[in-house]
């Protein structure tokens, strides 16, 4: 049985915020992992990777995901007139 830990990307939801995605996705995986439960039992194979892949949505929701300046972004922002600080659009 293949379980699907991700949502599809649909043209609708390619400019979707992550954390609706991954709330989503949080929600769709929990339901599965109970009706697996309620089907199988705790002790079959499948409803303990269910139960696991909703603890690792879990665990990436309430992870804060800070956006990390580089060392080229300050240099670019101290910078603006510098050469590597341009950006064409090709």
């Amino acid at each position: 049985m293949a379980i699907q830990t991700t949502a599809p990307i649909t043209a609708s939801s390619a400019h979707t915020p992550i954390k609706s995605t991954l709330e989503t996705t949080f929600q769709a995986a929990l339901e599965h992992a109970r009706r697996l439960t309620a089907m199988h039992g705790s002790s079959n194979i499948d409803v303990a990777i269910a139960w696991g892949t909703v603890e690792e949505l879990l665990t990436a929701k309430t992870i804060k995901h800070v956006p990390v300046e580089t060392a080229f972004a300050r240099y670019c922002a101290a910078n603006p007139d510098a050469p590597e600080s341009r950006i064409y659009d090709c």
